[in-house]
């Protein structure tokens, strides 16, 4: 079994075509996807195609949208409730592209961080080249399970994710050539194999060889692989310990 633990096939690239993207990826041998939301839209289609196709979702506003909103709305608790929903994201601070305000992403990123704790959600955390402020948050609530998306904390900040019982996933880059993929695969294999889920970001960060196109679900066979060739496991035994973490830490909610 193959899971994709972050996905966005209710994307503007995938949506149109995302029956045949979700046969392609059992075909790939994929059985379990988290479709992820980015706003309020987003977060409703990504539910609605749990639904349809029998997958789970999260709910969320992401920093890039922050500057859209004030606060939790109304219709968002009501998504919270839906029995296909497992966790809160993706939220957090993007200082890469900064498109919402620093303040604003902090005060919406703090918003979504209580509202996962009101509902006992586990949350997805997207932070770009803001660690140090986004650990700050954090470090304030501790009672939350973290699973830190696409992570880019380095080895620098590792050991305390860790410590905080976070999860890291990883995803297309660590397929990928450079000194970046490299310094990544290295995190890859310093992180306790406990602690690893794996993820497309579809339709973003397709893997290798197939760097350049549009990502799907049915690519995480080759961040599996990858994966697999860094731990020194066979495939079958990656497949075990990614299924198990993923139930472990959605325990609750699937």
């Amino acid at each position: 079994m193959l899971i994709d633990s972050h996905c966005h096939i209710n994307s503007e690239d995938l949506r149109t075509q995302a029956a045949e993207v979700v046969s392609r990826a059992a075909e790939a041998g994929v059985e379990k996807m988290i479709i992820v939301g980015c706003d309020l839209d987003d977060s409703r289609e990504a539910v609605e195609l749990a639904h349809e196709f029998n997958f789970f979702a999260s709910v969320g506003i992401h920093p890039h949208e922050a500057k859209r909103y004030t606060g939790i709305t109304e219709e968002f608790y009501k998504l919270i409730r839906d029995e296909r929903v497992i966790a809160v994201g993706e939220i957090g601070l993007d200082y890469h592209y900064d498109l919402s305000p620093r303040d604003v992403q902090t005060e919406i990123f703090e918003c979504q961080l209580k509202f996962a704790e009101e509902n006992n959600m586990p949350v997805i955390l997207h932070i770009r080249e803001a660690m140090d402020d986004a650990m700050k948050i954090l470090r304030e609530h501790r009672n939350l399970k973290l699973l830190f998306h696409c992570y880019a904390g380095g080895l620098k900040f590792l050991d305390e994710v860790l410590e905080m019982g976070g999860l890291c996933a990883f995803g297309g880059a660590l397929t990928w050539k450079g000194k970046a993929s490299d310094e990544l695969r290295e995190v890859f294999r310093r992180t306790p194999n406990d602690r690893i889920l794996l993820e497309t970001d579809c339709p973003y960060m397709a893997p290798a060889p197939l760097r350049g196109k549009t990502n799907e679900p049915a690519f995480i066979k080759f961040v599996y692989e990858r994966a697999a060739q860094e731990k020194n496991l066979t495939l079958e035994e990656l497949e075990t310990i990614i299924e198990k973490n993923f139930e472990n830490f959605f325990r609750e909610k699937i």
